[in-house]
């Protein structure tokens, strides 16, 4: 965020008490600024005013709350020390909107060259990487999403060794992932190799965490982070012989019931039942025309969530598209324009011709 907010070091804003270092799952809520670890990940609070608190929950997963009486705070879990090859998931919610200062991003540090990194999923009224001066190095494709690098440097301000001069690299999605119900998946190798392909390296690493941040804003997350499993570069693949079409949609349910069908010229090519975390469901065709994924057997407290779908490697998100009769908008089924990953109701996302 903005040059106040940069920069900020988490360790050295412990103020003075005791570090909660919890090692049960029970839950807790800080409100003074501590780092430690809770059963099995490491955390890190601060803020430097305010009444922002963070409650360390079972496993990978807080929970958060802020509002403008709080200048300026950021937590979240992770992991210390942090690596350049992991692959990091998240879900939950991510309560804000595009007129609140905030945002939620993987954040690190590491010395040798003392570099603080964010990979970018999300944020409000401001973007992180706005920062006068700063170089643009393009974007590369990862995870369904186009991330856009910017390199900052910060003169004799706080870090993880006192006032330091150092950079910032920064991978701000495109687009950015939206605000309520939110997941993801972060493989930070495909970050670490385009920055080093830029001459943007890192050092040896210190904490990396899935943090929020709030500045002057009003806001709450829900957020759980783990690792996993790829869900993707930015390679393309060829288009298979036969002028068959290979379709990836990514996509999952929230209680594991939820069934979809890809459709191409109004023609089912594929069903499946979704899991509750996000997965690739892969089909063939050769039909051209309309395509779309449908939802069709909404019940209860089931929902889908489609991040993209990929056309021989070619990715299409999900909120870039205009066609979404699923979606509960404006206090009712299908009262929107799309711009959503979500389908709460039976409907359809349309994807554009093959």
């Amino acid at each position: 965020m903005k040059l106040h907010i940069k920069g900020k070091n988490i360790f050295t804003a412990f103020i003075g008490a005791a570090a909660l270092c919890a090692t049960v799952a029970n839950a807790q809520t800080l409100s003074s600024n501590s780092t430690g670890t809770h059963n099995g990940f490491y955390y890190s609070f601060w803020k430097d005013s305010g009444n922002a608190t963070m409650t360390l929950q079972a496993g990978g997963r807080y929970t958060s709350q802020w509002n403008s009486g709080t200048n300026n705070w950021v937590g979240g879990k992770g992991w210390n020390p942090g690596n350049s090859t992991r692959v990091i998931n998240y879900s939950g919610s991510y309560n804000v909107s595009n007129s609140q200062n905030s945002y939620l991003a993987l954040y690190g540090w590491t010395r040798s060259p003392l570099i603080e990194y964010y990979v970018i999923e999300s944020y409000g009224s401001y973007n992180p990487a706005s920062c006068s001066g700063g170089t643009d190095y393009g974007s590369f494709q990862s995870d369904g999403a186009t991330y856009n690098v910017r390199r900052c440097q910060r003169v004799n301000q706080p870090s993880i060794d006192g006032n330091q001069t150092f950079y910032q690299y920064f991978s701000v999605r495109n687009p950015k992932k939206g605000f309520g119900n939110i997941s993801g998946t972060i493989t930070f190798a495909n970050h670490v190799n385009f920055w080093a392909s830029k001459g943007l390296n890192l050092g040896n690493h210190n904490y990396q965490v899935l943090a929020t941040e709030g500045y002057q804003s009003t806001g709450s997350s829900d957020i759980t982070v783990s690792e996993g499993t790829s869900g993707g570069g930015g390679s393309s693949s060829s288009a298979p012989s036969g002028g068959n079409k290979t379709i990836v949609v990514r996509a999952r349910g929230t209680t594991g019931q939820e069934q979809i069908r890809l459709k191409v010229n109004n023609t089912t090519v594929q069903t499946w039942t979704l899991s509750t975390t996000m997965s690739n469901y892969t089909a063939t065709t050769n039909l051209s025309g309309g395509s779309l994924v449908e939802y069709f057997n909404d019940s209860g407290n089931r929902d889908v969530q489609v991040d993209y779908i990929s056309v021989n490697g070619s990715i299409r998100q999900s909120e870039a598209q205009t066609y979404n009769t699923g979606v509960y908008q404006n206090g009712s089924c299908g009262g929107g324009n799309g711009g959503s990953e979500w389908m709460h109701c039976n409907g359809a996302i349309g994807y554009g011709n093959l």
